[in-house]
């Protein structure tokens, strides 16, 4: 082998090195790119699972508020016909006691 296909061979090998090192560059890029992409998404998926635990929490205080307004309500409204059962007894005892004094 002479000279000259001996620096032949070498500058094919080299340029061949650096075509491999370009590509595994080329390749480390992408993988950087796409990292960065999947990165971008799960944290968008993060705040959007945020987002929506926050409205079911704020969901289920509207429902308690609502549940205990409910509540209320039927308790006043069981405390009202008790009363005007109460009156009308009473008022009935009174008509009583007072028909028989007559």
């Amino acid at each position: 082998m002479d000279d000259s296909t001996a620096k032949l061979l070498s500058e094919q090998i080299s340029r061949l090195a650096d075509s491999i090192k370009n590509q595994f560059s080329t390749q480390d890029s992408a993988l950087q790119y796409h990292k960065e992409i999947e990165a971008e998404r799960i944290n968008l998926l993060q705040a959007q699972i945020d987002l929506l635990k926050a409205d079911k929490q704020d969901q289920e205080k509207r429902i308690r508020k609502i549940d205990d307004l409910v509540i209320s309500l039927k308790t006043s409204s069981n405390i009202k016909q008790a009363s005007q059962a109460a009156l009308t007894l009473i008022a009935s005892a009174v008509a009583a006691w007072l028909g028989s004094k007559i």
